[in-house]
């Protein structure tokens, strides 16, 4: 009987959180997992954008290649969940009830689409996921071998963060204490899930930016918009908070400009913008269960090598075409694989636009530009000797920007010039109402 698998995708968790000096959150099941099983350092994600992130994952392909954004999912692409269905696999889902994860798991067998909704309702692991996530666990004996999927959105702010977890031991930012009270529900999945006969994979999609002051994006509703639903437009009280919100952060912005580094103030960025900063790519990757390896993998590795490894692992034949991964096992047998250069662009904001710069990371350095143009926004850091990113080396160092420029083409292949999807209008309703509902219009 082939291995059960949980595959598990913390939104916005990045890597330094977990494991570095920067550490502040008590998690002691997730260093569990990665002190019995295999921990990979310096996994590289795709984007800082859901969709193009969890797409490069369950397609194996880039998003030039495969069409999946976060607005749009690719059912034509013979994906690693058909794979898995294809080898007897009964699929399981927890996941928020959005157009992109009701898409990629319309294939599934059984489903659990929780509420997601920034404004007005927000259930997450406290608010009953969490029991259900234990409880369908618990059920799957008889569907085995059986593969669930766990999308968590809690640690995607605002945070509702359970008061006994907001306490300075449990870290120092409301982020770092919601990853340690994400830590207890891994813990009560340990206690339920047999590892003799089970995968258990946790990553994330993307990390993301952790503002020095965690009030920035916290604006009380005018008590006079909260009347006026009653009787204005939904979507038109949405764009006068969204004015409002944008309006008082950029204040707060320059009030705090005087007295922060250049690299304090980029943790008051957002995400979908002109920087991809490791804090956005740099994530986690740790696979445990059925009597594998403790090891850490320092090599540089992709969001798009997940699936290849683990269809190597479950001993089941990899049918996907045209593929972007490769299996890592070569690394888990410590032979050698000579590194692949990490593919990586930002996210857009709306769906009539795509995002802002593209690049590529090695272990040694990372280069993004601008996507329209090789001469625009370019950017290079030598990530051996500056890894906090501080200093762009573009002007300086025009001869490597020049190589990096021919590497980014040859990964592209001919899609040099991306083009935005049209949307019909019923499509562009749907997903402005979508986008309004996640509180991003």
């Amino acid at each position: 009987m082939k291995p059960n698998i949980i595959f598990l995708t913390i939104d916005s968790l990045r890597l330094d959180r977990i494991f570095t000096k920067n550490k502040s959150a008590m998690i002691p099941n997730i260093e569990k997992l990665i002190d019995s099983g295999i921990f990979f350092d310096h996994a590289i994600s795709t984007s800082d954008a859901t969709g193009l992130s969890l797409g490069s994952i369950f397609a194996s392909m880039y998003p030039f290649k495969s069409g999946i954004t976060h607005y749009k999912w690719n059912s034509k692409i013979h994906n690693c969940f058909d794979v898995l269905k294809n080898n007897n696999y009964t699929l399981f889902s927890t996941v928020p009830d959005v157009s992109f994860f009701l898409k990629q798991t319309s294939k599934f067998d059984f489903n659990h689409h929780y509420t997601y909704d920034k404004r007005e309702n927000w259930k997450q692991l406290t608010g009953g996921i969490g029991e259900t996530i234990i409880d369908d666990l618990k059920s799957h004996e008889k569907f085995q071998p059986w593969f669930h999927l766990i999308h968590l959105m809690d640690l995607h702010g605002p945070f509702y963060l359970p008061l006994e977890f907001d306490k300075e031991e449990f870290g120092k930012t409301k982020y770092d204490r919601m990853i340690s009270y994400i830590d207890t529900w891994i813990g009560k999945i340990l206690q339920i899930v047999d590892s003799s006969n089970t995968i258990l994979i946790i990553s994330a999609d993307h990390g993301d930016y952790i503002p020095l002051h965690e009030n920035l994006n916290e604006i009380k509703i005018p008590s006079f918009l909260k009347k006026s639903k009653k009787f204005l437009p939904l979507n038109m009280t949405d764009r006068i908070l969204d004015k409002i919100q944008t309006t008082k952060r950029s204040i707060k912005i320059k009030k705090l400009e005087k007295n922060l580094s250049s690299y304090q103030l980029r943790t008051l960025h957002e995400r979908a913008g002109e920087f991809l900063f490791d804090e956005l790519i740099r994530i986690p990757l740790i696979i445990s269960g059925i009597n594998l390896p403790n090891m850490k993998i320092s090599n540089l590795v992709r969001q798009v090598d997940i699936f290849p490894t683990l269809f190597d692992l479950i001993q089941i034949n990899n049918t996907l075409d045209s593929i972007d991964g490769r299996s890592l096992m070569p690394l888990i047998k410590n032979d050698s694989l000579n590194e692949e250069p990490a593919y990586i662009e930002s996210g857009a904001r709306t769906h009539r636009e795509l995002g802002q710069v593209i690049g590529f990371r090695t272990s040694t350095h990372k280069y993004v530009r601008s996507r329209n143009s090789p001469k625009e926004n370019v950017q290079l850091y030598d990530l051996k000797n500056d890894p906090d990113e501080k200093f762009n080396l573009a002007l300086s160092n025009t001869k490597l920007v020049n190589e990096m420029e021919t590497t980014l083409q040859k990964i592209r292949g001919d899609l040099n010039e991306d083009l935005p999807d049209n949307y019909s209008d019923s499509e562009t309703k749907e997903i402005e109402n979508e986008l309004r509902k996640l509180g991003y219009i």
